[in-house]
């Protein structure tokens, strides 16, 4: 019988397998102290425990590195915080009428029915939440730093503060950098680029206040190889990119 990974060959699961056993330390490590009190009897034994020193001190170095990598992306606390109450969490999602940001809401609300989601957008609703669920809606030009202020403010007094941002929204107007007008490049950067950094300048004080809370925010490949017609598109993308980055640890996070 053949056993077959559902998902194929990929570099993903060939490093998930060396990681559980040739490069995994709870195994390694026994088995090269075990070799280190044993004689060499042939020149092959001596290069199988040169080749377990090495998985042993590679394989540990590795899991070092997560360990050191997983508590210093969540500030040195638990990212399996008892803090998290799905029941209780408010979630924002911008442009979440349709298409990823009404994915991204349909997931958390599956996950669990009684989490808070909060739908920014200009569009109308294109889904209908399902029974038993909390989703409000806003209405709201995210090109407009305004509205966005007073958005907020009703966020917090009708819903909540948010604990989880999902920066989603985005505009593309498909036109060349000398085809489209004025309005078109200050309508994508201001609802692209400057929603998300208004946004976060609103709900990220009382997230650090209470130290708990997520920024989410949608990048896009157009960063890296912007495409023909969506050369605003692309650089706010770049900025959400370099914005998000602002987050991490060793730098001047806000």
């Amino acid at each position: 019988m053949t056993l077959r990974s559902r998902e194929g060959l990929t570099v993903d699961l060939v490093s998930r397998v060396l990681k559980q056993t040739a490069l995994n330390p709870w195994l390694a490590i026994p088995l090269s102290a075990c070799t280190a009190f044993s004689v060499p009897i042939t020149s092959d034994f001596a290069r199988v425990r040169l080749l377990l020193y090495f998985c042993t001190i590679l394989g540990t170095t590795l899991r070092v590195n997560e360990w050191l990598n997983k508590w210093s992306m969540n500030n040195w606390t638990r990212s399996d915080s008892p803090d998290w109450n799905w029941a209780k969490e408010v979630v924002v999602i911008t442009g979440g009428s349709g298409g990823i940001g009404a994915s991204i809401a349909q997931q958390i609300l599956a996950r669990n029915s009684r989490t808070t989601v909060v739908i920014v957008d200009y569009a109308p609703m294109t889904w209908t939440p399902k029974p038993g669920t909390y989703v409000a809606y806003y209405q709201c030009d995210l090109s407009n730093g305004s509205s966005i202020k007073t958005l907020a403010t009703q966020i917090r007094s009708e819903v909540g503060h948010p604990t989880v941002l999902v920066n989603n929204a985005g505009l593309c107007r498909g036109a060349t950098v000398m085809e489209g007008s004025y309005a078109d490049v200050e309508l994508t950067i201001k609802t692209n680029l400057i929603a998300p950094f208004l946004l976060v300048k609103e709900f990220l004080p009382h997230m650090v206040k209470i130290d708990h809370g997520h920024i989410v925010n949608i990048g896009s490949a157009s960063s890296l190889f912007p495409p023909a017609r969506i050369a605003d598109y692309a650089a706010t993308k770049a900025g959400i990119t370099a914005f998000h980055e602002v987050f991490l640890p060793g730098t001047d996070a806000p």
